[in-house]
């Protein structure tokens, strides 16, 4: 019984290796970061508490159902990631981190049960390959780091994301698990976006909602500050960044769900995430939204009755929509060419983010090949902003890190040509996983995947545009959903030969490809 369980481990040699490199590599990484710093994990719990007390057993009948049901914890992970509440739940209640417990137990539950109990693989993915590749690269450009701190900070978050990107694409296994996935995703964002609603209708703004309804006084327009809601993040425009990733998910469940009651579900949390989205006054996330429907159209190929499902939501809203909202969309005429450059408004955020992105450009230009050090962009800033003339430092927020505005220009600079044409790879990777699945999908008749997998390909497109105007302090969310595309991937591979005879598999797959 032993050598069979054993065999199980050896079965594909290339594979299995892979698995002990990926391993070995997050071991010495998490070694290292934690002889740094062990802070991270040390867990304040105490069960004299009753939130610890409750927690406690609560997470124990968590555990018990996870092992028995690891989709479980795999749907657990993806309501606790997007709606950045581990994180709210240790600033606002003292909780220890669930997400990095939950992760360990995943993990755990993974080796027990899909490797040994049930003798499955492993999944593996060529993608695997260029995130530890990309993930070296970090770790050799933080040698050039001037604040090492701040390098081993997204070495440390890194790893992370690639442990949660193995659980992702080994739990995410079958057409049923995908679709639980983008209702969990459309659920957690509509409960985020009525905690959203809610405190802009009734002006809650000096309460939090437990973390979940955090806010930021800005500059809107002119002479206008007004609050622009964050939900559970420190930021509104990251906050509606993965806002806009949602709403083509939920545009096609309202289109393609048999259910009544799930295509209300949709239309409701559809409504509010765009009510929200439209209070965090993003503009970035504003074209991205635009973008990201008149995509969903098109792909529907314009059909009277999905334009009139539409029209149902997005009608009734005009009338919640701020005045100042329509101001502050109408300054993205700055973008267009033939520009008065002179005429730069200091207390302007997009001029602001102009030089940023321009700071950004020269630091890169100084150091093409591997950048100035993961996460060392605002280190630099003093000495490379004098090039373009910024002064931005020395009237607001003296003493305050910069960053680019720009998650392309981030990675640039800090990681150099060969970081950015890695991170190119993978993105243009996760839009071909996306596209074959749905072209998979599609070709063997199973039209409601097919339109998960597109709507998570539109959202994922949506994210790429509103990174042009951020850098990746949330880059976690990007992750997740390449892990979803390669899960995907896997899925309709295995649908495919089951559905198709075992002699036209590969002349199908090679007509799926052209």
């Amino acid at each position: 019984m032993g050598k069979r369980r054993i065999s199980i481990f050896i079965q594909d040699r290339k594979g299995f290796l892979l698995i002990c490199f990926s391993i070995a590599l997050l071991a010495f990484i998490s070694g290292y970061i934690i002889s740094l710093d062990p802070d991270w994990v040390r867990i304040e719990f105490n069960l004299t508490r009753p939130k610890h007390l409750y927690a406690f057993i609560l997470g124990f009948i968590s555990i018990l159902l996870i092992l028995k049901k690891p989709e479980i914890g795999l749907l657990l992970l993806v309501a606790l990631l997007y709606g950045n509440a581990s994180e709210a739940f240790a600033r606002y209640h003292s909780m220890p981190s669930i997400l990095q417990l939950l992760v360990l137990l995943l993990l755990i539950t993974i080796i027990i049960q899909k490797l040994i109990l049930r003798k499955q693989e492993f999944v593996t993915d060529p993608m695997i390959v260029f995130l530890i590749t990309y993930g070296a690269l970090i770790l050799v450009s933080s040698t050039r780091a001037v604040n090492t701190s701040l390098a081993d900070q997204n070495l440390f978050e890194f790893s992370k994301n690639l442990l949660i990107f193995l659980i992702i694409i080994n739990l995410i296994s079958n057409r049923e698990t995908l679709r639980q996935t983008a209702w969990v995703m459309i659920i957690v964002g509509g409960l985020m976006a009525t905690i959203s609603v809610y405190q802009v209708f009734t002006a809650s703004y000096s309460f939090e909602f437990g973390g979940f309804g955090r806010i930021k006084i800005a500059h809107i327009t002119g002479e206008y500050w007004n609050p622009r809601i964050a939900g559970p993040l420190a930021d509104p425009n990251f906050y509606a960044q993965i806002l806009v990733v949602l709403v083509p998910v939920a545009i096609y469940r309202l289109w393609d769900e048999s259910s009544s009651v799930l295509k209300i579900l949709s239309a409701y949390c559809l409504a509010v995430i765009i009510l929200a989205l439209v209070f965090t006054y993003s503009r970035g996330a504003s074209l991205a939204l635009g973008l990201v429907i008149f995509m969903s159209i098109i792909n529907k190929r314009i059909k009277l009755r999905y334009i009139l499902l539409l029209l149902l939501i997005f009608l009734p809203l005009i009338i919640f929509v701020p005045g100042q909202f329509k101001g502050r969309l109408n300054t993205l005429d700055e973008l267009l060419p033939g520009q008065d450059e002179s005429k730069i408004h200091l207390d302007s955020s997009f001029q602001q983010r102009i030089l940023y992105m321009k700071t950004a450009w020269v630091m890169f230009s100084d150091n093409p090949f591997l950048g100035v050090g993961s996460g060392n962009y605002s280190e630099h800033y003093d000495k490379y902003s004098e090039q373009v003339g910024s002064i931005v430092s020395s009237y607001e927020d003296f003493g305050k890190p910069r960053l680019p505005h720009s998650l392309y220009l981030q990675i640039a600079s800090e990681t150099g040509i060969i970081g950015f044409i890695i991170f190119i790879s993978i993105i243009l990777l996760t839009l071909t996983n996306f596209l074959s699945s749905y072209k998979r999908f599609k070709k063997v008749g199973d039209y409601d995947s097919g339109s998960i997998v597109i709507s998570f390909m539109f959202g994922f497109i949506g994210y790429l545009i509103s990174s042009f105007f951020l850098h990746g302090d949330y880059i976690r969310y990007f992750w997740l959903l390449v892990a979803i595309a390669v899960a995907a991937n896997h899925i309709s591979q295995n649908f495919v030969e089951s559905r198709i005879p075992s002699r036209s598999i590969s002349n199908y797959l090679s007509l799926i490809t052209k």
